[in-house]
């Protein structure tokens, strides 16, 4: 890689490493200007409100946001358009200059392209379409952005319609094809302008099958037709239907292929609009191609006999150069002259050589832009003479332009910010006036929030104080027949042969024991069975422990609900069963409240989680009554293990099985019975106790006053929307202007970064 290579490619390299901090930058303003979009809109919906007073609304204004908005989307912008710079992998060379200067020949010298790819012409105008050319070892292939319908009357035909005063365009291709244009008008441009508009009318059936939207690829060989007016010769050779217009629906061309010369693997060529080319936005698309794609620009001049000299076009042209360089403090490091001599007439090359030094230079060589002389039409020359002198320049000072023009954004940029700073403290102030004489006082606050508290505790007190009495009571009619129920059912399954039918238990019975040759090996898994099934049984129990726990919540929700207002509208407090749905949907209130109120919260959640059951709270008591239905079991006098079953292996044997089972089976039941009827208080003490730490948590942790004033901070509109809706709904709108105010302020005060 030779020295000027090497150091492109470092220029490139040190580029993609500043473009994370430029998106950055550009990301941070564009969202900046969408923040000013919402606080225009949030200030307009806090001034309407009814509870502001007119004096309090007037004050909430911004006058210069219009300004400053315009402003930070300018600073966007000004990002993007560096961040391109940045994002390029090349260094791209702009080529430009009126018509018979040779931009196209020394296009074709850098290129190694030739009138096939890039068209040369004398007398008049001969690119249409603004090229892009890139250096490729390996590949040669062009690319055709085309434009779509719309896009063509756009950009195409609206600014000629524009340009000769004529009315809107056609809104579409039909209505073009039908438009009626004069034959002639009496401006020397406009004639110009309307030739060029009805040969676009009468060439469109050549190009509107082409007008797609996208990107179609073209062999090289075969561009011509899309990047290059007609010749005259195609012209007058064109049938009854007229010449074909194809590079009318091209927006831009992309061309791939190897460059004749060193230095070049990471330079593009932008071959852009000849400057004094007739057409109504050419100067526009010259600024535009200039600004968004180019780090320097080539302008050729040529030495004739009609163009040795700097005239006003040219004037006008470097004039355009002076508006797109921007932040560069030269215009000499960013625009180079191209003089394209003709050696068979050095008195012409003479002859512009002065002009340029005397009208561009001020007499003295190369002090506003460079000179670089060459004959264009010989590549070695342009290599030796303009791209390797061009590139040794760019090395050093595109790095320094780069610098220039980021520095002076960023400066821009504060001076945006400064004023953004000092007029968000006009509006902090307002907004500070509007907080001392609207909203809801702190100390209102506090008290609904005692008064919310003191309610809920009131009526919990008097719950717990009722489940207490039921607790201590007389026993529970509704548990005993429970109890009462699951015995029946107990004796029912035990008289129905354990659940097989006596004849079958005693038929199993006594083959099983004939088998075996002894009771045992029946006796022992009947045992298991059936006392599993006994203890099974009385756990229908659960059935009565889910109707109390539901009953206790239902309670609670209808303390706490009575105290709420319109929160829990649905379901209606007391209706059976929707206790649970109430205290679920308090427990979510806490835990989603704007300010947090976990320990609430966890109150509720903590008296959600309880299951009441026989197996947790009864079966401890009854397990030893079940104790008996085993094979082997102690002997009450003397202590050693002993099995309790034997007899003959008979049909008498197994008649007598079966009454053994059965009164143990009953025996068990029944002593389960009267187990449980002495524990009939315990549902009562343990809903009576899970009420009470509910209401104690609730209402007595460290956290309650807080967290209750934080809820009603929350949720005041819905306890008491009477008192509160238009005050909390001002307050929304107010803290939307707060919230939408310190965005924008956060994102002014960060650092610009390096």
């Amino acid at each position: 890689m030779s020295d000027i290579s090497a150091a492109i490619a470092a220029l490139l390299e040190a580029r993609s490493r500043q473009l994370p901090a430029v998106e950055r930058e550009g990301a941070r303003w564009k969202t900046l200007g969408e923040h000013f979009d919402d606080l225009e809109a949030a200030l307009a919906d806090l001034r309407t409100h009814t509870t502001l007073d007119p004096e309090l609304a007037a004050s909430l204004t911004f006058p210069q946001l219009p300004e400053i908005r315009a402003g930070a989307a300018e600073a966007a912008v000004s990002f993007q358009v560096i961040a391109s710079r940045f994002t390029r992998t090349t260094v791209n060379l702009g080529v430009s200059g009126a018509a018979r200067m040779g931009k196209s020949t020394l296009l074709q010298s850098v290129s190694g392209l030739d009138d096939r790819q890039i068209p040369t012409g004398d007398g008049i105008p001969v690119t249409a379409v603004r090229s892009r050319i890139f250096h490729s070892p390996t590949v040669r292939r062009a690319e055709l952005e085309m434009y779509s319908p719309a896009s063509f009357l756009t950009e195409v035909i609206a600014p000629l319609h524009a340009a000769l005063s004529y009315p809107a365009p056609p809104r579409s291709l039909e209505e073009f094809a039908a438009w009626r244009y004069p034959e002639s008008t009496d401006q020397t441009r406009g004639r110009l302008l309307l030739t060029r508009l009805r040969d676009l009318r009468s060439a469109l059936p050549s190009y509107e099958h082409l007008l797609t939207g996208g990107v179609t690829s073209v062999p090289l060989e075969e561009i011509r037709p899309y990047v290059a007016y007609p010749t005259d010769e195609e012209i007058r050779a064109a049938g009854p239907g007229g010449v074909r217009r194809a590079y009318a629906a091209v927006r831009e061309a992309r061309i791939e292929c190897p460059f004749p010369h060193e230095h070049v693997a990471r330079i593009g060529i932008v071959d852009l609009p000849g400057l004094g080319e007739v057409t109504a936005d050419a100067e526009e698309r010259h600024v535009d191609g200039l600004r968004n794609e180019v780090d320097a620009v080539l302008v050729v001049k040529r030495s004739s006999d009609t163009s040795s000299f700097f005239d006003e076009t040219d004037a006008s042209g470097m004039a355009l150069l002076d508006r797109v360089r921007g932040y560069v403090s030269s215009t000499g490091e960013f625009a180079y002259v191209v003089h394209n001599i003709d050696p068979d007439k050095p008195h012409l090359a003479e002859n512009l050589r002065g002009d340029l030094l005397r009208n561009l230079n001020g007499g003295e060589a190369d002090r506003f832009f460079t000179v670089l002389e060459t004959d264009v039409r010989d590549p070695e020359r342009v290599g030796r003479e303009v791209l390797t002198p061009l590139l040794k320049r760019l090395a050093d000072g595109l790095p320094v332009m780069d610098a220039e023009v980021l520095s002076a954004t960023r400066g821009r940029a504060g001076a945006v910010r400064d004023r953004i700073r000092l007029h968000l403290t006009d509006v902090r102030g307002a907004l500070s006036l509007v907080a001392r004489r609207a909203g809801v006082p702190e100390e209102v606050n506090d008290a609904k929030a005692a008064q919310l508290r003191s309610g809920i505790a009131k009526r919990l007190r008097l719950l717990v104080a009722g489940l207490a009495a039921e607790a201590n009571g007389s026993a529970d009619p509704a548990y005993a027949q429970a109890v009462e129920n699951a015995y029946q059912g107990v004796l029912d399954w035990i008289g129905d042969g354990f659940g097989r039918g006596a004849d079958v238990w005693r038929d199993m019975a006594l083959t099983r024991m004939i088998t075996e040759g002894h009771p045992a090996d029946f006796a022992g898994p009947e045992f298991n069975r059936i006392r599993v099934e006994i203890s099974r049984r009385f756990a229908a129990l659960d059935d009565f422990f889910t109707e109390r726990l539901t009953d206790a919540w239902d309670r609670t929700a209808e303390a706490v609900a009575a105290e709420c207002g319109a929160l829990f509208a649905e379901p209606a407090p007391g209706a059976p069963g929707a206790g649970r749905e109430l205290l679920r949907r308090l427990a979510g209130l806490f835990d989603e409240s704007s300010q947090p109120c976990p320990d609430l919260a966890a109150a509720v959640h903590s008296l959600l989680d309880v299951r009441l059951e026989y197996r947790t709270l009864l079966y401890p008591r009854v397990r030893p009554d079940l104790a008996p239905l085993n094979l082997q079991v102690t002997h009450p006098d003397t202590g050693e293990e002993m099995q309790q079953v034997a007899v003959p292996l008979t049909e008498e044997g197994a008649e007598e099985l079966y009454g053994i089972f059965n009164g143990l089976a009953e025996q068990a039941a029944f002593r389960i019975q009267k187990s449980l009827l002495r524990e009939a208080a315990v549902p009562a003490a343990v809903v009576h106790a899970l009420v009470e730490q509910f209401e104690d948590t609730l209402i007595r942790s460290g956290t309650s006053p807080q967290e209750f004033r934080r809820f009603v901070r929350s949720y005041r509109n819905d306890l008491w929307p009477e008192e509160f809706r238009g005050i909390d709904e001002a307050n929304s709108r107010f803290a939307r202007v707060v919230r939408v105010t310190e965005g924008i302020a956060a994102l002014a005060g960060e650092e610009e970064e390096r």
